[in-house]
């Protein structure tokens, strides 16, 4: 590991350093680089400035910049993950799929107004969650381990005893727990299309259901498998892109305007899908985009943050075509935007009016 000393700093070192093994105190002047081998142990007086790694920012103002893009387009970078965290969460297929367990209208608008409540929740723990591993985990900035902080931080305020290893313990839980949901609620959503459009429709689905599952989670887990040098956060980013660009648009536009037809909302989905999709697997290959010119940064910035382009476009797409093909309107189509927003007392769902009938 390569450390980049900030400040001078003073440290007590016992290991190895620069390839000479060390017991005792050294000094590192500003802006020197020090190669530490694993398992070397430095101790920093209290308020000393703390060296980080090679590359990583070395001042506090840096870490709070936006992590995509130069300075000059970090400003693009934020407002497209922002665009991206907010409509992709509405277009993710498993967070879909749970509205389907609702009893009726009433029960899934509790459950929207209770989803939202809670994304507000996780998005101001997350913040929360920065700080406290900032002010009780600063070495982990020094190893370059910084994603072990939900790990590592209960023990750090609790205390390696038994308290904290229990809430470390229900920590890693639940990160393990919302993993297997995330995971199971995708393999789900992918399983029910393949079943319903990609396999013959012979047999019970409870039969084509099993291999729809298998056909459904080898290919992402065979690209899963390639290694690449896309970290977490930047591929979670990525997806929640994809998801903005395709089902959001489907949902914002199917449920509120009554002009959308059928061959707008494809052609919507696949060309916000293409674009998106696009971005993913060239930041996934690494594409090199520095010989492109003076606009080599914003293009290298829409790379990791396409939804600022992408999502627009499906919006346009959509509403373009379906001006051309407005003969493919439905009839019934206010009709059914009625049925939608009407309050369920009213009694106005076909399935209810075929009950009575």
């Amino acid at each position: 590991m390569t450390l980049e000393a900030r400040l001078a700093v003073d440290v007590v070192a016992r290991g190895t350093v620069a390839g000479q093994p060390v017991d005792g105190p050294l000094r590192w002047v500003a802006g020197s680089t020090h190669e530490v081998t694993a398992g070397t142990e430095l101790r920093f007086a209290a308020g000393a400035p703390v060296p980080v790694t090679r590359g990583a920012p070395t001042d506090d103002e840096s870490w709070l910049r936006p992590f995509a893009g130069s300075d000059q387009h970090q400003l693009l970078a934020t407002y497209s993950l922002i665009l991206a965290t907010f409509l992709g969460t509405m277009g993710l297929p498993h967070v879909l799929g749970r509205f389907y367990t609702n009893s009726d209208g009433r029960a899934a608008r509790r459950s929207a107004v209770l989803v939202l409540a809670m994304l507000g929740g996780f998005y101001v723990l997350v913040t929360l969650l920065g700080v406290l591993s900032r002010v009780y985990t600063p070495q982990l900035l020094v190893t370059g381990r910084t994603d072990a902080a939900v790990l590592l931080l209960p023990t750090a305020i609790l205390g390696s005893g038994l308290l904290g290893a229990l809430v470390g313990g229900l920590v890693a839980a639940g990160a393990w727990a919302a993993f297997l949901s995330t995971a199971s609620g995708l393999l789900v959503s992918l399983a029910s299309v393949v079943s319903t459009d990609v396999l013959p429709r012979h047999g019970r689905m409870t039969r084509r259901f099993p291999l729809a599952t298998v056909l459904a989670g080898v290919p992402p887990t065979i690209v899963a498998l390639v290694p690449t040098g896309l970290n977490f956060a930047e591929a979670v980013a990525l997806v929640f892109a994809v998801a903005a660009s395709t089902f959001c648009p489907l949902l914002v536009l199917g449920i509120w305007w009554r002009g959308l037809t059928d061959v707008g909302a494809i052609a919507g989905v696949v060309v916000g899908g293409v674009v998106s999709a696009g971005a993913v697997v060239a930041a996934l290959a690494g594409v090199d985009v520095s010989g492109l010119g003076p606009q080599a940064d914003w293009i290298g910035v829409l790379l990791y943050r396409p939804a600022i382009v992408s999502v627009p476009l499906a919006f346009a797409t959509m509403a373009l075509v379906s001006r051309f093909t407005r003969a493919r309107r439905p009839v019934d189509a206010g009709q059914v935007l009625l049925r939608l927003h009407a309050p369920e007392r009213l009694g106005l769902m076909r399935d209810r009016l075929d009950d009575r009938a």
